[in-house]
């Protein structure tokens, strides 16, 4: 525990300095562009490659990490390293194939039927949907590697990497005299290769392959284990991916349906999301990256009463902490939006919506992080298509409650139906979790029963006979 615990320290605290950058990113842009026209088109188009970066490429770690781990408990680090160079070789092929079909359907947001959008914001849409494609790719393939390095235990590299892109977007504004939208845009892809370098080159250190591995390549004493695994993972991906759209489709469609709104309020959606996004993508990236491997190795070696108690002291832990904190951000909310962004073309009329939408948002935090905890654990014991079915709940109540709040608080509404799916979903999978560690020790106990030497005698010759 405590081991795990000092790894996810250590992720929180170089998650926490990626995202204190972002946050200083955010200011410069909120100075330099407000709610505008352009930064909604920034926006919008990259609504369609973070939702697709996240259902493809995000998902992968929850289906390799145990499969992984499992090879290299059972078959020795090589025959691991060998896994994980043929889930890549096949990972780049349809990044590439994302990266066009992304480009396409962002530059579609600009024909969104009832969209409030402004003329200039459907002129250059199109234009930052093509030239955001190497984006697509570029991050995907981020995705992949960092979840590959957290497989290593090399938790410290992935989790600093990504301060590549938001410096990036803040170098370009600071420097360019007259920043544009497409200063933003140059800044961005210029932080994700540096992002992208960065990764490979801790690959490398590590022994690990960035090209991928053919099958051809493959020894042939290690071609059926190598299919079986490989078998596994596609078996849990695919559920993964599922669920990761139809979860992450809530976020498409709180961003479609701001663009009903007035003008404005799906820049207002994305500032008011800054602070409790830092909250859960610090905790969700210290949990999530320390996790699964940690989870996974414990299912492997069937030590459940560990896994457990380690579940239950996290529970508490989790409580303990985000419950107090979500109470105090969300009273001092306005304070806060107008020490980060009240400045420049950023007013105070833009402060009084930002800071409802932003405290709708961090009602979000306790059910986020705690869920994220749940969903590791589902994902150790390979249950991942139980992950879909909380994900097809989650957007039908998004859906229905977005309708609902919208016509009474407006854009804080989305918010506000965000933080309410959140509490729904930790729910389930906290029941569906436990209920498949049930299964999985009684399963575990069972094969054990079976695969038992049984004694053929009570001399105190049995046990040396039986060890033959």
């Amino acid at each position: 525990m405590r081991g795990l615990l000092r790894a996810a320290f250590a992720v929180g605290g170089l998650t926490a300095a990626v995202k204190l950058v972002a946050l200083l990113k955010d200011s410069l842009v909120a100075a330099q562009f407000g709610n505008g026209a352009a930064l909604d088109a920034f926006l919008l188009a990259l609504v369609v490659p973070t939702f697709l970066i996240s259902v493809a490429a995000g998902t992968l770690p929850a289906a390799l990490t145990p499969a992984y781990i499992a090879q290299r408990e059972h078959r020795g680090a090589a025959s691991a390293t060998l896994l994980a160079g043929a889930v890549l070789r096949q990972s780049y092929r349809w990044l590439l194939a994302l990266s066009g079909l992304a480009a396409v359907a962002s530059a579609l947001f600009a024909w969104i039927p009832g969209a409030q959008l402004h003329a200039e914001t459907r002129a250059i849409l199109p234009m930052l949907a093509l030239v955001l494609a190497p984006f697509t790719l570029l991050q995907g393939v981020c995705s992949a590697w960092s979840g590959l390095l957290a497989a290593e235990g090399a938790y410290s590299a992935s989790a600093f990497a990504p301060i590549a892109q938001p410096l990036g977007v803040a170098l370009a504004i600071a420097l360019v005299p007259h920043p544009t939208v497409w200063t933003m845009v140059a800044g961005l892809l210029v932080g994700t290769l540096a992002q992208a370098a960065w990764l490979a080159w801790a690959l490398r250190r590590r022994g690990l392959s960035i090209r991928g591995i053919a099958m051809a390549h493959v020894p042939h004493d290690e071609r059926a284990a190598l299919t079986d695994a490989l078998a596994r993972v596609r078996v849990q991906y695919l559920p993964a991916v599922a669920g990761a759209i139809l979860m992450s489709a809530t976020t498409l469609v709180d961003q479609t349906m701001a663009a009903w709104l007035p003008v404005g309020s799906v820049s207002a959606l994305g500032y008011g999301t800054k602070v409790s996004s830092v909250l859960m993508t610090v905790g969700a990236m210290a949990l999530s990256t320390t996790l699964l491997p940690h989870l996974s190795a414990l299912v492997a070696r069937a030590e459940w009463t560990a896994l457990r108690e380690l579940e239950r002291r996290l529970r508490w832990l989790l409580l303990g902490t985000t419950i107090p904190v979500t109470i105090v951000l969300v009273l001092v909310s306005t304070p806060i939006v107008q020490l980060l962004f009240e400045r420049g073309a950023f007013s105070t009329v833009e402060t009084a919506t930002v800071s409802r939408v932003q405290a709708a948002y961090l009602l979000q935090v306790p059910g986020h992080l705690l869920g994220i905890l749940y969903v590791r654990l589902i994902s150790a014991l390979q249950a991942n298509r139980l992950l879909t079915i909380g994900s097809a709940i989650n957007l039908v109540v998004n859906i229905g409650l977005n309708v609902v709040f919208m016509r009474q608080y407006g854009v804080a509404g989305i918010a506000l139906s965000t933080a309410a799916v959140y509490a729904v979903s930790c729910v389930y999978l906290a029941v569906v979790a436990h209920r498949r560690l049930r299964m999985a020790e009684v399963e575990s106990r069972r094969v054990e029963a079976h695969t038992s030497p049984t004694p053929v005698s009570h001399t105190p010759e049995a046990p040396c006979a039986s060890a033959a």
